[in-house]
């Protein structure tokens, strides 16, 4: 049935505009198991057309005008040890990507914090979402001047940073903030195929080593952290990824970055390395033109090891 559906569609392909559709998107949406729209960055398009043997199309195959998204990567051919040879190390972001803990963690954290500090304040998920760009004892400051808190100084806001820090880590450990889907299984993945895994944030080193310590002992021993506190400048500087691929001795080429967010994105994009974004609760709307592949969620979206060492095996045939 697939073969005689790419007949059809070569066949009609000649009574195609450039704009409503491309020989490239067809035949992929024939060949691969499509489920969303296919926008991959120019790199990609241009290894598939290297690979391929056909000219990469723009052609969206769907109607949504949100970000796009891409379908199944190629993948290396079995037995050509592509996932061990193409991917150096696979790098995941914390907040908003290894766990959902912008929504359930951080806000309910504050929330908690000013409570405790008999602070007559709270903060609601749509304030806390246009706080997500800034850091830190920033956020809280922020977030008062817009709530109208009239005694607010730094010193306030520095108790309720450091009180709020101290919940966190609480919830985390006590299994309260929720691991994304997908996680772990393509960690494991990662893992067993003896790929590099670490979890880069802007967040204290601290707060991410919780967070890892969250998956369990046997995961947790096999990710490395690398957090803001280890660098001098936070995200959106790649100064967390690129600390990242010198410690774990790798080329940034050969890094593939799992990101949720436009900041991450920046700081994964000007560190040379491939991104992967799962939208989370706050930029589910937002566009991501930069990303080498956009999807819900990392189960939703089918990502295996092979899919992310595909992406690495197509820059490396792109540089080659």
């Amino acid at each position: 049935p697939r073969i005689a559906c790419v007949k059809k569609l070569c066949s009609s392909v000649e009574k195609m505009s450039p704009p409503s559709g491309s020989a490239c998107a067809l035949l992929l949406a024939a060949l691969l198991p499509v489920t969303v729209a296919f926008a991959p960055s120019l790199a990609g398009r241009v290894a598939l057309e290297q690979r391929n043997g056909f000219a990469a199309g723009s052609c969206a195959l769907g109607s949504k005008k949100s970000a796009p998204l891409a379908p199944s990567l190629r993948r290396p051919a079995a037995g050509s040890r592509g996932l061990e040879m193409k991917l150096g190390a696979l790098l995941f972001a914390c907040d908003g990507v290894l766990v959902d803990s912008d929504s359930d963690g951080h806000r309910t954290a504050l929330n908690m914090a000013m409570t405790e500090l008999k602070l007559d304040i709270q903060c609601s998920e749509e304030q806390y979402g246009k706080l997500l760009h800034m850091r830190d004892v920033q956020r809280i400051e922020e977030f008062w001047k817009e709530a109208g808190w009239k005694d607010m100084d730094v010193a306030t806001a520095l108790k309720v940073y450091e009180k709020k820090s101290q919940i966190f880590q609480t919830l985390v450990a006590d299994g309260k903030v929720p691991v994304r889907k997908g996680v772990e299984k393509l960690m494991d993945e990662a893992i067993a195929a003896g790929i590099p895994v670490a979890v880069c944030s802007s967040n204290t080193h601290a707060a991410v080593a919780e967070v890892v310590a969250s998956l369990g002992t046997a995961k947790a021993d096999k990710v490395s952290v690398f957090a803001g506190d280890d660098v001098v400048r936070r995200k959106p500087f790649p100064d967390v990824y690129q600390l990242a691929q010198i410690k774990l001795g790798v080329s940034p080429e050969d890094c593939v970055v799992v990101e949720d967010n436009k900041v991450g994105l920046d700081a994964a994009k000007a560190a040379g390395m491939l991104c992967i974004i799962t939208k989370s609760k706050y930029t589910k709307s937002d566009d991501f033109p930069k990303a080498d592949l956009v999807v819900e969620d990392l189960e939703s979206g089918d990502i295996d090891l092979e899919a992310v060492a595909g992406m690495a095996f197509n820059m490396q045939g792109l540089n080659a």
